[in-house]
C-alpha cells in the first residue's frame, strides 16, 4: 500500500472511531479527491462528499471545506446548483481566494446566467488584472462571441485547472504533515529519478554530432539538457550560483549560433544532441526566472 492509501485508512479509522475532528474529516476528503484523480471512481466521490458535508457542519466557518465539497459536486453531472451555492459561501468566507471566486462565475455562466456572470466579473475583473472592456474588443476583431463563457475563457483563470492543481498541492501537504519523513523520501524518489534521466542522456549524447562552433556547451547539454520539465530544473538547481552564471555566460555567447542551428531542423525530428540544447535553453530561461 502507499503513502496515500495508508493515510486514508489511518484517517478513516480516526473517524469511525467516534472522532468529530472536521479537521481530520477534511483531511480524509483532500485525500480521497486526490486519489478519485488517480482513479475516478464514484465510490471515492461519494466518500470525500461524505465527510466534507460532515466537516461543513461541525466547521462551518471553514472556508476550504465548503469549496472542496462544491467541487464533489462539480464532477456530477446535474450538481452545478450545488457547487454554485458552496462555491459561493466558500467566497464570502475567504474572498481574497481568487480561484473560487472564478470558479462560481464559471458556474453562473454554463448555466445560462447570463446577466449574473458578467456583472460578476465586472466586479471582479479589477482584482485579476483584466480589462473587460479591451478584452471584448480584441475578441470581436477576430470574431469571436463576447458572451460570460467566452469572456471567462480568455481573460480569467481556468477555475478548475487551478483548484485541481491547488487540491493535489493540499493533499501532498496532509501527507507530509501526516508522516513527517515523507517529504525527505519524495524528494529523494525524485532525484533519483532524474538522475537517471540525466544518465541515459549522457549516455545517448555524442558530442561529434554537435557543430563544433557550440561544441564547447556540449558538457553543459548532456548533463542538463533533460526534456523533462520537473527534473530538468531540480538538476540545474544542484548547480553552485557561480556555475549558473557561467552556464548562463556561455550560453548567451553562442545563442545565436545555437538557434541557428536549431532552426535547421524545421518541424522535423531532432536528434537527441539537438534536444539537449534546446532544452538547456529552456533551463537558462528557467534559472533566470
Amino acid at each position: 500500500m502507499d503513502d496515500d492509501g495508508r493515510a486514508i485508512d489511518a484517517l478513516e479509522r480516526q473517524v469511525a472511531a467516534g472522532s468529530v475532528d472536521a479537521a481530520a474529516r477534511y483531511d480524509l476528503a483532500v485525500l480521497l479527491l486526490s486519489e478519485y484523480e488517480q482513479r475516478p471512481q464514484p465510490a471515492l466521490l461519494g466518500r470525500a462528499r461524505e465527510q466534507l458535508t460532515r466537516a461543513v457542519l461541525l466547521r462551518p466557518a471553514h472556508a476550504p471545506s465548503h469549496a472542496a465539497l462544491g467541487y464533489t459536486f462539480d464532477l456530477e453531472e446535474d450538481g452545478a446548483e450545488r457547487a454554485l451555492e458552496c462555491f459561493r459561501k466558500a467566497h464570502r468566507l475567504a474572498p481574497q481566494i481568487k480561484t473560487w471566486e472564478i470558479f462560481g462565475l464559471t458556474l453562473l455562466a454554463e448555466t445560462g446566467r447570463e446577466d449574473e456572470a458578467i456583472a460578476g466579473m465586472e466586479s471582479a475583473a479589477p482584482t485579476h488584472d483584466v480589462d473587460l472592456r479591451t478584452l471584448r474588443e480584441e475578441l470581436m476583431r477576430a470574431g469571436f462571441p463576447t458572451d460570460a463563457r467566452t469572456l471567462l475563457a480568455n481573460g480569467f483563470l481556468h477555475a478548475r485547472n487551478f483548484f485541481r492543481s491547488d487540491l493535489l498541492d493540499e493533499a501532498e501537504r496532509v501527507l507530509n504533515r501526516l508522516d513527517r519523513g515523507r517529504k525527505r523520501r519524495v524528494a529523494a524518489g525524485e532525484l533519483a529519478a532524474c538522475r537517471g534521466m540525466q544518465r541515459e542522456l549522457e549516455r545517448r549524447f555524442d558530442r561529434a554530432n554537435v557543430p563544433a562552433a557550440i561544441r564547447p556547451l556540449a558538457r553543459w547539454a548532456r548533463r542538463y539538457g533533460v526534456g523533462d520539465d520537473v527534473c530538468r530544473p531540480l538538476l540545474l538547481k544542484r548547480l553552485s550560483r557561480t556555475e549558473r552564471a557561467t552556464l548562463i555566460r556561455e550560453v548567451d555567447e553562442r545563442s545565436e549560433t545555437i538557434h541557428a542551428w536549431l532552426d535547421t531542423f524545421g518541424a522535423g525530428s531532432m536528434p537527441i544532441e539537438a534536444g539537449a540544447f534546446l532544452y538547456l535553453l529552456s533551463g537558462v530561461d528557467e534559472i533566470r526566472g
